[in-house]
């Protein structure tokens, strides 16, 4: 184990790139490698952190200045930017909130959208399953299905165990390949449609923004908001996508050079 003789030697760096007319005189506190350990984030990371202006300046041992310390607005500081990061938050977006004279006001406020704005939408959490799980879900599949999975984004490696990140969608694309359907032509339905369905969802939240920031639903919360536009992302999208599909296929069966592609061969 370090002494603390040891950790003041390694924790020097850190309190040379601050600011000294700036820096707290605080002792005891925790130095560097501490601070690591109580919040499990790595040194280099704490490091890039105060560069890029997330976590307050170390401040400074009264005995030997070149100490640095760490107090609890660092452990809370450092937990608040994992939680944001946690939320899809880049760095540039948490400096900007994190900057504001009305911080703490301002993330509670953006903590408080998060959870209205993604809590009225369906998620699936990502399912880590055993290999014995893995071979029975994917059992009678054709051979190769199981590295298609994987290369299509369905399912990753992880160590012994295997992190299944849609189980509906997994279960639906396995039942498709069961009752004869391609893999490679199910995963190639699966790109067409997250990628159509993507821009509409960024169109849509675009103009909810935009409609917002008009006056709709002035006086509102915003959560109530959201329940009433939330069957735009059900039902609308269901009905509007199955009218598509009758006008797509409306558009084939008028089609007599692609008709001609879809007549039956007979069999070898």
């Amino acid at each position: 184990m370090k002494s603390r003789t040891q950790r003041a030697t390694n924790d020097s760096d850190s309190v040379a790139e601050s600011d000294p007319a700036t820096n707290k005189d605080i002792s005891p506190g925790l130095t560097l490698d501490e601070l690591a350990a109580e919040t499990g984030v790595p040194q280099r990371t704490i490091r890039f952190y105060q560069a890029e202006r997330l976590i307050p300046k170390p401040g400074r041992d009264r005995v030997d200045a070149r100490i640095a310390r760490y107090d609890t607005d660092h452990i809370d500081r450092l937990r608040l930017v994992a939680d944001l990061q946690d939320r899809g938050l880049k760095i540039p977006a948490i400096r900007e909130l994190l900057a504001s004279p009305e911080a703490p006001n301002k993330v509670n406020e953006w903590l408080g959208l998060d959870s209205s704005l993604r809590g009225s939408w369906a998620k699936v959490e990502p399912q880590l399953v055993s290999r014995e799980e893995l071979e029975s879900l994917t059992h009678g599949l054709p051979r190769g299905t199981r590295g298609r999975l994987e290369a299509g984004g369905l399912m990753r490696s992880q160590g012994d165990s295997w992190l299944i990140l849609n189980r509906p969608l997994f279960e639906l694309s396995t039942r498709l390949v069961r009752d004869g359907v391609d893999i490679d032509l199910v995963l190639a339905s699966g790109v067409i449609l997250a990628e159509n369905l993507g821009r509409a969802a960024d169109r849509l939240i675009d103009l909810f923004v935009g409609a917002v920031a008009e006056g709709f639903g002035e006086g509102t919360e915003v959560d109530s908001l959201v329940e009433t536009l939330r069957p735009i992302a059900g039902d609308a999208a269901a009905l509007i996508f199955g009218a598509e599909l009758n006008r797509a296929v409306g558009a084939l069966l008028a089609d007599t050079k692609r008709l001609a592609k879809l007549r039956t061969r007979p069999k070898s």
